[in-house]
């Protein structure tokens, strides 16, 4: 029978435990500026890489290639990115993020850095770094699997 020391001691869990209210915290910020985490990490990603595909896309913000082709489209709709007209079978479509696309980004920014700020997780600045840094490993660990 597990105890509460041995499940405090176990780091995966305690990481979802952690990921739910940080999530919360995140969501709030979103909403402020009408997106969701997954729709600023598009945003985010093509701000960084312009042109991205839907394939890389969907590889950057860890959602399905089926579930990118909705999310891009819905942002589509609310002109906050473009794509060309479509290429042909088989052909490569860049997405590109549009004016107010950026300035949706820059809107809901401030918010992500907020929740960032090593004092808002508890944390001082070099604590922040530190658990940044294990927590690459982690992702790149379970990615790897």
């Amino acid at each position: 029978m597990l105890t509460d020391d041995a499940i405090a001691a176990l780091p995966a869990w305690t990481l979802v435990q952690a990921f739910h209210g940080v999530a919360r915290r995140f969501g709030a910020a979103f909403a402020e500026v009408g997106l969701s985490s997954t729709q600023f990490g598009v945003l985010a990603q093509l701000a960084a890489h312009p042109g991205l595909s839907q394939g890389e896309i969907a590889r950057r913000v860890l959602v399905t290639a089926q579930s990118v082709g909705e999310l891009i489209g819905s942002l589509e709709e609310r002109g906050l990115v473009a794509r060309p007209p479509h290429p042909g079978r088989g052909r490569r479509r860049p997405v590109e993020l549009t004016t107010a696309g950026r300035e949706a980004l820059e809107r809901a920014t401030p918010g992500v850095l907020a929740v960032n700020a090593p004092e808002a997780l508890g944390l001082t600045a070099a604590e922040a770094e530190e658990l940044n840094r294990l927590l690459h490993i982690v992702r790149r660990a379970v990615d790897a699997a």
